[in-house]
């Protein structure tokens, strides 16, 4: 018996018919959530999609839908892409693995094309990246101009800016600067040119770490599959990485291609100092795009504890890096950092008034919470989870992947997007507890918080109380003891179906 084209018949894939109807029935619901997501952005600016202003490549038709109707329409889809990821999940766990790793990387591909093609969705952060942008283009110092007063020059670009964060400079490192430059130089005095080059950008960023997930989840199809649910093939990680547009994108992809240098096994001690100073300098930029991005940082040098010289020299093009990184953007680009935590509007914890009117006190509670936090997932780690899937490599990510989670579960601020952060890593190891639990918190969150223009106080007040839920449903998930069933391997593919 066979399947649709790209997946295996019953005869040959492990889990039963049971694993394999659950399975087609999760790829369908990805299926309908990729459709459903394009239609509404396709459907041209309304409560989902921004206005972006005149021109540009986009592909749209003014439809016109009501706020009811998109809302209708991306949250469905938000609810489409968590259920048939956790259905591929399920499958997996129960020994499935009946579709080609090749498949999912090209649907996956291809989706991010059409994504990059509709206009920008979900959020208008792509839209102030633009407009940072463009007066850092223009030759002024977006650390210190806001884009109220780009606007207020009568700039082409600046007349666009959206009024949130208006006051605010950009609190982006240097080298997501330098990203929105380069967009900004090529789309001129278009805010929909500069967009689209944004997004091409981010378009790159996410398929080069699809690229290098795929290589190092190992030989094993199952694996594989996982790691191109969790990423390639997540209409979540799509939409928020491509289709909205976010910055950690490229700070993801920095810190992943550190970590696939660090799996390359170096045979001579030239090549150790050559892999660990680039691997740090590739790591120093994804803190100098996103400076959060400095928690999973710490996970990979304790990944390379057992490997000194690695470290070492790591650490060193890590900080040389970011150092130079911010020496030419100034003194301002620090001074602005510090900015983020007095916007406190969309607070996701519930952080006494006491600790933020303490900036110290506050950041020290932050950063002891996050370390606390990482410490609990690398030891559960640990105890469940082999170094890695695949082949034997030497480089274990697991306290890698406990501090990227804790980073974004421990971070005042929560938004889907930030999932980014681990996401890519965690489709590294073998299938953890806590795989299904991090997808629904992404989709619900998705589901609160679109369509995402225009965000309501009670949808924020919404998505407090499903942080706080999933913060109790990790606990329970860490204390939790015992050790998960492991499924019968998968069968490989031959050389021509991977």
């Amino acid at each position: 018996m066979t399947g649709p084209p790209g997946v295996r018949g019953t005869t040959q894939a492990a889990g039963g018919r049971r694993g394999r109807v659950t399975a087609l029935l999760g790829l369908g619901l990805l299926g309908v959530s990729v459709a459903v997501f394009a239609a509404g952005m396709t459907a041209g600016p309304s409560g989902l999609v921004a206005r972006w202003g005149p021109g540009g490549p986009f592909l749209y038709w003014a439809a016109d839908l009501s706020r009811s109707t998109v809302t209708l329409v991306s949250r469905g889809a938000a609810v489409c892409a968590g259920l048939g990821i956790v259905l591929v999940l399920w499958a997996l766990r129960r020994g499935w693995s009946g579709v080609r790793p090749r498949v999912l990387l090209l649907a996956g591909a291809l989706t991010a094309i059409l994504f990059t093609l509709l206009p920008p969705a979900g959020s208008i952060d792509i839209l102030n990246y633009a407009v940072y942008g463009r007066i850092t283009d223009l030759g002024l110092d977006p650390y210190v101009m806001t884009p109220n007063e780009l606007h207020h020059t009568g700039d082409p670009v600046g007349l666009l800016r959206p009024r949130a964060w208006a006051k605010q400079p950009t609190v982006y490192g240097p080298v997501a600067t330098a990203a929105h430059a380069l967009a900004a130089h090529l789309g001129g005095a278009s805010m929909a040119w500069i967009v689209f080059w944004l997004k091409v950008t981010h378009l790159v960023a996410f398929l080069a770490t699809a690229v290098m997930i795929d290589r190092l989840s190992g030989p094993e199809p199952a694996a594989r599959v996982r790691a191109a649910v969790l990423w390639t093939a997540n209409p979540l990680a799509l939409f928020w990485m491509v289709a909205s547009g976010h910055v950690d994108v490229l700070a993801v992809a920095l810190l992943t291609g550190a970590v696939y240098l660090l799996a390359r096994r170096a045979h001579t001690g030239a090549a150790v100092t050559a892999h660990g100073l680039a691997a740090g300098a590739l790591a120093g930029a994804a803190v100098a795009a996103k400076v959060t991005f400095l928690f999973p940082v710490l996970g990979l040098a304790l990944a390379c504890l057992r490997r000194p010289r690695t470290l070492v020299t790591g650490a060193l093009g890590a900080a040389a890096t970011v150092a130079i990184g911010y020496l030419v953007a100034g003194r301002t680009a620090i001074a602005s950092l510090t900015q983020r935590m007095a916007h406190d509007n969309d607070l996701f914890l519930p952080i006494p008034e006491i600790l933020r009117e303490r900036s110290t006190v506050y950041s020290a509670t932050i950063l002891l919470s996050t370390l606390v936090t990482a410490a609990v997932l690398w030891w559960r780690l640990h105890r469940d989870t082999p170094p890695a899937a695949g082949h034997d490599r030497p480089l274990d990510v697991r306290p890698l992947v406990a501090f990227a989670l804790a980073c974004v579960v421990m971070s005042p601020v929560q938004y889907p997007w930030y999932d980014a952060a681990f996401l890519p890593l965690l489709a590294l190891l073998p299938r953890t507890r806590f795989d299904e639990a991090v997808v629904v918190r992404g989709a619900v969150l998705s589901v609160v918080l679109l369509p995402g223009i225009g965000t309501a106080t009670s949808q924020y007040e919404a998505a407090r109380v499903a942080v706080l839920l999933f913060s109790a449903a990790l606990v329970l998930l860490c204390l939790f003891t015992a050790r998960p069933r492991t499924p019968a391997p998968a069968p490989r593919h031959s050389p021509a179906e991977a």
